[in-house]
């Protein structure tokens, strides 16, 4: 992705004021020509940026976001309060419902037997709380919140896993034996790729190890924190590599000289499998 059109995605997100989820829907408007994976992928990275910023605040303003829970049941609101709260504060619906749970739990002291600590496992199962009326509040948090939710966070994982699947499927249509990341493990490699392949394969004149599988976007954060925590570690253990960003990359982040990793946004057809060479007795 050329860098104009990423900045101007990313300008459209911070001048969004609202919830992330209607947020989501104007970029499809706007930038039709962008995958629904892609924009969501660059969304959901802004959207985690600037909540590092407004949650600490969201914490710091407990009592204040309590009183005015509770004020809208005195009123007899309609439902979704805390989603409308979210939406004015320029906070998440999920980060701010955990912020109400705790204040219930610590102010009405129900169910003492449950670590207060562990807010969590209300939002993964709202049948839990014990306020009817705040259990429908936090449950149209989750779905309303398109970041934070537990239903997100199980389909982010989802698609980590199903991308994997597809690179396995791809790599095997080619021909190519690979060991995967479960089987590198269990023979004592603590970082490994998703992809550790048996023979080098040769990709636009670069010689390629290993393949990592990546189902998001790749910005120049998002490059910067793998390469220190992951990819140096796989090109110190194997040799060179392909980073796969499937959602798209920004231009910014290839480096025409680098030896190390290849950046691609699929797998490429035209290979080049290196064969190893075949000794006769009399060579010896």
């Amino acid at each position: 992705m050329d860098a104009v059109v990423y900045k101007n995605i990313v300008a459209s997100i911070k001048e969004y004021q609202g919830l992330s989820q209607n947020c989501m829907k104007l970029l499809l408007k706007t930038y039709p020509n962008q995958s629904y994976d892609t924009l969501y992928s660059i969304l959901a990275l802004e959207i985690r940026n600037r909540m590092k910023i407004n949650h600490p605040r969201s914490q710091m303003n407990q009592q204040k976001f309590w009183e005015i829970y509770q004020k809208s049941i005195e009123n007899c609101d309609k439902l979704g309060t805390i989603v409308r709260m979210a939406e004015k504060f320029d906070t998440s619906p999920c980060l701010l419902a955990k912020v109400i749970l705790n204040q219930y739990f610590e102010k009405e002291h129900c169910c003492e037997d449950v670590p207060l600590s562990n807010i969590n496992i209300y939002l993964r199962d709202t049948t839990l709380i014990p306020d009817m009326h705040l259990a429908a509040e936090v449950f149209l948090c989750t779905l309303y919140d398109n970041i934070y939710s537990p239903l997100t966070e199980s389909m982010r994982s989802s698609l980590g896993q199903q991308y994997e699947i597809k690179l396995y499927k791809e790599v095997m249509n080619l021909g190519l034996g690979f060991r995967d990341e479960e089987h590198l493990r269990k023979h004592g490699y603590d970082k490994t790729p998703d992809c550790k392949l048996d023979v080098p394969i040769i990709i636009d004149g670069f010689v390629v190890n290993w393949i990592e599988s990546k189902a998001l976007f790749g910005d120049e954060d998002i490059h910067r924190d793998y390469m220190k925590n992951q990819y140096l570690s796989y090109w110190n253990r194997f040799g060179s590599g392909m980073i796969l960003y499937w959602f798209g990359y920004l231009k910014t982040i290839l480096e025409p000289n680098d030896k190390r990793f290849i950046i691609k946004d699929h797998l490429p057809k035209n290979i080049i499998q290196i064969s190893p060479p075949n000794f006769e007795l009399d060579d010896m």
